[in-house]
């Protein structure tokens, strides 16, 4: 938004506070990331080759946003400090935000799409209404990075605050799609999941079973609703406050770290399951239901009967 300088000296808590409210909130997303991050690691050999190498990706994409946040936050706060002009100049730093946001982003959200796809049996319509929606958000997250390098930044002078008001900044719709996308996008692929268990609890009669599709539930709610809601309030913050301020900046820098502590989450979830959190059941079958499996779901349940060890319940 176009600046002047007796503006921002008058409200720096409007321009400078989400800045240094974003980064206290990256340190604390990034724990979380290396925390969950060792807690995959420990039992990773259980995991496909291809989930193995996306959680390398997202991971080695989180850290690079969270220096390049704090290069940023260095350069405000220590090489710049005092300097009003140079605190409200995007540099390359920020400029690249959309396009780290995507890269976490958008690799989380094809493999739950790919599971998906599974789940409905390899519907040709769901999966290319899913990508779509994946390309869109893609797409013009790098349109945003691009035009946003064409854009300079910086404080309007005072000859032309005397002159007249301030102008002011049109909205990207380019910008609101790539969010909008990613918040729909969200809903959806949650939405798919939820259904699936639901459907599933129909055909159960065991209280433990139903305990576990509880937890299930539970899990899919923890991954999916914070990124979603993030989305929707950096579409609603940059609607309403880009001509008052920057606090719209705070939930942009802090959505990629939601997906990857998303994924983070429905993994180490799932591996918590597969180790038999219900004593009598061996639940590595049915802790696929987090990733929406096309095969039929086994559960083994142990009894005392020597003649017959296991009994099999068979869900499709």
């Amino acid at each position: 938004m176009p600046l002047s300088l007796a503006g921002l000296e008058a409200h720096p808590g409007r321009y400078i506070g989400p800045q240094l409210v974003s980064l206290a909130l990256e340190a604390i997303l990034t724990g979380i990331v290396i925390n969950q991050s060792l807690t995959f690691w420990e039992r990773a050999e259980r995991e496909r080759a291809v989930v193995r190498t996306l959680v390398t990706f997202v991971t080695i994409v989180a850290f690079f946003q969270s220096g390049v946040r704090f290069y940023a936050a260095w350069r405000l706060f220590v090489e710049d400090f005092g300097n009003w002009i140079s605190s409200v100049l995007f540099v390359w730093a920020d400029k690249i935000q959309s396009t780290t946001t995507v890269l976490m982003a958008a690799p989380v959200q094809g493999f739950l799409i790919w599971r998906c796809w599974t789940l409905f049996n390899r519907s040709r319509f769901v999966l290319v209404s899913l990508l779509t929606l994946l390309l869109a958000q893609l797409v013009s997250s790098i349109i945003v990075t691009v035009q946003t390098f064409q854009i300079h930044f910086g404080v309007v002078p005072q000859a032309e605050v005397e002159a007249g008001p301030l102008p002011k900044v049109p909205i990207s719709p380019t910008f609101v799609l790539s969010l909008t996308c990613s918040a729909v996008l969200d809903v959806l692929v949650t939405g798919i999941l939820l259904a699936f268990l639901a459907r599933s609890k129909q055909h159960v009669t065991s209280s433990r079973f139903r305990r576990i599709l509880r937890r299930l539930t539970v899990m899919i709610w923890e991954a999916a609703l914070p990124p979603c809601v993030c989305a929707v309030m950096t579409v609603l913050t940059y609607l309403t406050l880009v001509n008052k301020n920057y606090w719209d900046l705070t939930f942009q820098a802090i959505l990629g770290k939601l997906y990857v502590i998303s994924l983070f989450v429905t993994l180490n979830g799932r591996a918590d399951l597969q180790d038999g959190p219900v004593p009598g059941f061996s639940t590595n079958h049915l802790s696929n239901l987090g990733w929406a499996l096309s095969t039929p779901i086994r559960v083994d349940v142990r009894t005392n009967d020597p003649a017959s060890d296991v009994h099999s319940l068979m869900l499709r």
